[in-house]
């Protein structure tokens, strides 16, 4: 007796073919990095870059005008000692314990030494016209402040420096106990450099 033909089984194995398949994720993986490439440089033709407001080029040292050197050594990661050596021109520098997390010695003893720097320096308005806490304009020192750090010093250190030298924060400690705490700018130190040296080197 002859079973019908549509309860046949089919004997042949399925066989599926991946060359179409293969070509499309080939062709789609094309097509996106053409369509990225050009947008990437698409993107670059169409950047440009704001005017710069509040950035200017140092003057040049004259009567008027002097130089210090705020040299940063060692590793001042939490935990290592020293923590915090900072050294005015080529003076011993200021050691922290490096016990407490808020041990800021150093930065007390540079912010002390930048407040006699700043009295005894000649200051003109801030050309931004930037308020003073007592009214009128800031005034800005006539003095190049340059930051020298070790190759191996946090960039951490370099920003809290930075925020020392323009008196946005206060090294010693408030009510609450809790040191560097955001201030409002007083004596502030603007024409800056920022150099590195091989660890060792002075």
């Amino acid at each position: 007796m002859r079973r019908p033909r549509h309860l046949l089984a089919s004997t042949d194995d399925g066989h599926l073919d991946l060359v179409p398949l293969i070509d499309c994720v080939f062709l789609i993986l094309l097509f996106f990095m053409l369509v990225g490439r050009i947008s990437v440089e698409q993107r670059h033709e169409q950047i440009t870059v704001p005017p710069t407001r509040s950035g200017q080029v140092p003057p040049p040292l004259g009567a008027n005008w002097i130089r210090v050197v705020v040299n940063v050594f060692g590793s001042t990661a939490a935990g290592n000692i020293p923590r915090n050596a900072i050294a005015w021109n080529s003076d011993q520098p200021w050691i922290s314990s490096g016990q407490n997390e808020q041990d800021f010695v150093g930065y007390q003893k540079l912010r002390d030494k930048l407040d006699l720097v700043y009295d005894r320096s000649r200051t003109f308005d801030d050309p931004n016209g930037a308020k003073a806490p007592g009214g009128g304009v800031l005034q800005l020192p006539s003095v190049i402040v340059e930051v020298r750090a070790d190759a191996d010093t946090e960039y951490r250190v370099v920003q809290d420096i930075q925020m020392l030298l323009v008196d946005s924060v206060n090294p010693r400690p408030d009510q609450s106990g809790a040191s560097m705490q955001p201030k409002v700018p007083q004596k502030p130190f603007v024409n800056l450099e920022f150099t590195t040296r091989k660890p060792g080197d002075r």
